[in-house]
């Protein structure tokens, strides 16, 4: 008798077949792709400085702002054109869901370009920011509110109301891919921000993100249909992108650090998998305005301080995703490594440091530093921001700019500690005058002063749109815009000579990066 044989491959087969259907029943669920470590890869690069972007619905162009200008660059070919050169700066480019137009801000306004007849007519009056939904409905920003029309710009409504402190607005309003939401970002003087949604049906708004006071989100997008979102932000101290996982509601991040200080408001565009982000490449160290150098390494130095006989230029140092206080001679010899934080400055006896300190909840307060012996102790503990402190020319009292009560204001404190004091409604950067008698702020687009005391508040000048520090020089104000030396850092200082010292910016390489997403496979446990 011939004995039976089996077919030895079949059989293998259907016991391996059978063996995952058992495990599946048993121990597992349907497969579940979660994200992985993405890739990221360089792009082309404009003439100019890449700072936002946005992506055709089809992928095949990016509209670009460099420079302050439009520019269409193709993501195949590599084409490049510049559709605008004004001297005042397009921002918010957006494509119209058919792909056929960019919408841009210019001033107060938005604009549209279409590539078909390159011509370029006003879209909106009074309206910034502007973004499309997958239907043509759009929404935009007008007197600090946001704002939402229907298709071909009827029917105008405020969907979030401006926010009772006059510091805060929003930027970037993006819907959902089912248009039911609209993620914008709400931040203060660019400061400090937080990500909100809104229900677009029902009007229901909140916040997403708004668990860390210093965090300052620049850009967002809508990833993954929906259920993620990706938002460029410093949250870790260096900017990088994170996700919000809305499933699990949970917040965590994408990439490593991308880039440190920006050189301006960066926008992110989204296709698919496939996230567009501007990248900066810079470096900037210390030199007088006769261009004598002071302090220069391989890090990022900025913020100097001048000590008041001015021997001594305490400075920030931007290193290893954390921001530093140092202190040099003014011939930049002796560096040394004083305090984590910012915004230094000196005492008028010259060897205490009060500067802006970080903790690991995201929380700006005032610390002071004696650097003879590097003890150091904070002078406010405050949920809200206190930032941009200066000491009285009697070395008696501080002042410096807190959030605490809504818009940032100016507040004094004694310079060993005790009770606050509220002396303005509105202010930031505030800088006494040599003799002690007035202080210089920033408030409301326009630069300002009053007497020490919070009175006879006097406006001086309208050149300043953007939150800036100014310094008093030869008794009249003056901001990082009046040096001959561009590009610099905003904050600088004068030595008792005159001479400035300053922080100009050596731009390395600009350019898109393409940060692509990964998956995973997962096996859901039942």
């Amino acid at each position: 008798m011939i004995p039976m044989r089996l077919p030895i491959i079949p059989v293998i087969v259907a016991a391996i077949i059978l063996m995952a259907a058992v495990y599946v029943l048993n121990f597992g669920g349907p497969i579940r792709l979660t994200l992985d470590v993405p890739r990221l890869s360089r792009l082309d690069g404009l003439d100019g400085i890449e700072t936002e972007v946005s992506v055709a619905p089809d992928g095949s162009r990016y509209a670009v702002i460099a420079s302050g200008d439009l520019w269409l660059l193709g993501s195949s070919d590599g084409s490049k054109r510049k559709v605008t050169d004004t001297p005042e700066a397009e921002a918010f480019p957006s494509w119209t869901p058919d792909g056929q137009a960019i919408a841009f801000t210019r001033g107060a306004d938005t604009f549209i370009f279409r590539p078909g007849t390159d011509s370029t007519s006003l879209l909106r009056t009074d309206a910034t920011s502007l973004s499309w939904s997958s239907g043509g409905r759009t929404a935009f920003v007008r007197n600090r509110a946001l704002w939402l029309a229907d298709l071909n710009g009827q029917n105008d409504r405020q969907i979030v109301e401006a926010d009772a402190n006059p510091d805060i607005t929003m930027h970037s309003p993006r819907f959902s891919p089912d248009s039911v939401q609209v993620a914008f970002i709400k931040h203060q003087l660019a400061r400090r921000g937080e990500i909100w949604t809104v229900n677009v049906v029902n009007g229901q708004a909140g916040p997403l993100v708004a668990d860390r006071s210093a965090e300052n989100p620049l850009s967002l997008e809508w990833i993954m249909e929906g259920k993620d979102l990706v938002y460029l932000t410093n949250r870790a101290g260096a900017y990088s992108l994170w996700r919000v996982d809305l499933v699990e509601s949970i917040i965590l991040p994408l990439t490593q650090p991308l880039f440190g200080m920006p050189l301006g408001r960066i926008g992110i565009g989204v296709w698919k998998d496939r996230i567009i982000v501007p990248r900066h490449f810079l470096d900037s160290n210390l030199v007088l305005s006769d261009g004598t150098p002071v302090v220069g390494t391989a890090n990022v130095e900025f913020e100097p301080a001048v000590s008041p006989d001015g021997k001594l230029v305490a400075y920030t140092v931007e290193r290893d995703n954390k921001f530093e206080i140092w202190t040099a001679t003014i011939s930049g010899q002796d560096a040394k490594f004083r305090a984590l934080g910012r915004e230094a400055r000196f005492s008028p006896r010259g060897f205490e440091l009060v500067y802006t300190h970080t903790d690991l909840a995201g929380n700006d307060d005032l610390w002071k530093i004696d650097i003879r012996n590097n003890e150091s102790e904070p002078m406010t503990d405050a949920n809200e921001i206190d930032i941009t402190p200066d000491w009285a020319p009697d070395g008696r009292s501080l002042v410096f700019s807190s959030a605490r009560g809504g818009a940032l204001s100016i507040w004094t404190i004694g310079s060993t500690g005790g009770k606050r004091l509220r002396i303005n409604d509105g202010g930031y950067a505030p800088r006494y005058s040599p003799d002690g008698r007035s202080i210089l702020f920033w408030n409301a687009r326009a630069l300002w002063s009053m007497n020490a005391d919070g009175r006879n508040v006097r406006r001086l000048s309208d050149s300043a749109a953007e939150p800036i520090p100014a310094l008093w020089s030869n008794g009249m104000p003056a901001t990082y815009l009046d040096s001959q030396m561009q590009p610099i850092w905003p904050r600088f200082d004068i030595l008792p000579d005159g001479r400035w010292i300053v922080a100009p910016v050596e731009i390395r390489e600009t350019s898109l990066w393409a940060v692509d997403l990964t998956y995973k496979e997962n096996l859901e446990r039942r």
